[in-house]
């Protein structure tokens, strides 16, 4: 999907256009990576939010999402909402069927942090580089709820087939901008408040 961040796909997936990106998922953040099948009715990608995650506390950051998709749709019915651990990495796991404004589909979407797993800790004692480190990862798959069916067993493959290098992922993300205040980002924002702590000499 990037370097670092693998997963299985049907062999029809391709990379989907940039003018199907900007219809379909509108956001002043672009997807990190997104996918689509021939027909450009199923699709399969990788995003990562502009909000850092603190804590270890996945059960935490569920409950927060499922309020967030409970909002975020007419209807809701969850088929799996829990944590689940895949090759390593703890991830909050939402399968769902959803409504909006008419229109009813197939979700599942896999939630996790961009940290070192307890296993590359225990490998690798380097820091991260700062940029994307602890912003969270969502890998979302979406399917017109007529084809559930048949992508059901294929999103359960695709989602326990993630594979995530937290140093390469961190690296080859791009980097999530700092929000601004009134033009100044938060690094000049900072230096500009300790030039007017300083004392007048």
């Amino acid at each position: 999907m990037v370097d670092g961040v693998w997963a299985m796909m049907p062999k029809d997936f391709v990379v989907m256009p940039e003018e199907d990106v900007a219809k379909k998922y509108p956001s002043t953040k672009k997807p990190v990576a997104m996918f689509t099948n021939l027909d450009r009715t199923v699709d399969f990608g990788l995003n990562i939010s502009k909000s850092k995650w603190g804590g270890a506390d996945l059960n935490l950051l569920k409950e927060i999402y499922t309020s967030t998709i409970l909002q975020s749709y007419d209807s809701v019915v969850f088929l799996k909402k829990d944590v689940v651990e895949v090759n390593g990495r703890p991830y909050a796991r939402f399968e769902f069927e959803a409504s909006f404004d008419g229109t009813k589909g197939y979700h599942y979407l896999m939630v996790s942090v961009l940290v070192k797993t307890m296993a590359e800790a225990e490998e690798d004692k380097e820091s991260l580089l700062p940029g994307n480190a602890k912003h969270i990862m969502l890998f979302n798959f979406y399917a017109p709820i007529y084809l559930k069916a048949t992508y059901q067993p294929i999103a359960e493959q695709m989602m326990q087939s993630l594979k995530v290098n937290t140093k390469q992922a961190s690296k080859a993300i791009p980097e999530v901008p700092q929000p601004t205040v009134k033009g100044l980002n938060s690094q000049q924002l900072l230096q500009e408040q300790n030039k007017r702590k300083a004392p007048k000499k």
